[in-house]
């Protein structure tokens, strides 16, 4: 467990050195090292957290940064390289006029949407993040919100990609609340995302 930390802690800091999400320095042994980012609540840590895991499943290097308070303008300017995110929010940012209200039609209208160099996972259709006094309502008078993952086009191979698309196809609201719970009773975040990846053999 020491060595994971030490491991994270020392690819954080090699982000921070060269100043690039991911980062391959004037060394030629350097390795990549893929930013995932998050603000500060305990959904967006978990998250990344969950995200960079897979990706060290799928044997890339990664590392998480948490309390970005601008994440989508770090993701813009290269400073993290994956966003763990609501689409239904996105939407809002982006194109808040849109009529876009279902998963289906949120999901064409972000990828729409899209500024030039990013791109998105698929959606977690299991999480279904409307406020709590929204739901039910199969008639979504309130957008969906989905969690998915925006990337920086181009970062990642087919193996990775279809790693990212295994974890939304697991996620649900149900297992997304017991993971943040944990984490709020002492668990850490990256212990918990060890442990849903472990249980969804990811």
């Amino acid at each position: 467990m020491h060595s994971v930390a030490v491991r994270r802690t020392a690819a954080a800091i090699l982000v921070a050195a060269c100043a690039f999400t991911t980062i391959s320095c004037a060394s030629d042994d350097a390795k990549t090292v893929v930013a995932v980012g998050a603000d500060s609540s305990t959904e967006s840590v978990l998250l990344a957290e969950i995200y960079s895991q897979a990706l060290e499943r799928a044997g890339t290097e990664s590392t998480v940064v948490t309390g970005l308070t601008t994440p989508l303008a770090d993701l813009d300017a290269g400073r993290i390289a994956v966003l763990p995110a609501r689409n239904g929010a996105l939407l809002d940012r982006w194109n808040p006029t849109s009529p876009a209200r279902k998963p289906d039609e949120v999901a064409a209208a972000v990828n729409a949407a899209l500024p030039q160099g990013l791109s998105v996972t698929d959606a977690a259709d299991g999480t279904d993040l409307r406020p709590r006094d929204a739901l039910p309502d199969p008639d979504y008078t309130l957008r969906a919100q989905n969690i998915l993952a925006l990337y920086r086009t181009g970062i990642f191979d087919r193996r990775q990609l279809k790693k990212l698309n295994y974890v939304a196809g697991e996620l649900t609201t149900e297992g997304l609340i017991e993971s943040i719970n944990q984490i709020e009773t002492g668990t850490r975040p990256a212990d918990a995302a060890r442990t849903w990846l472990d249980a969804h053999s990811l």
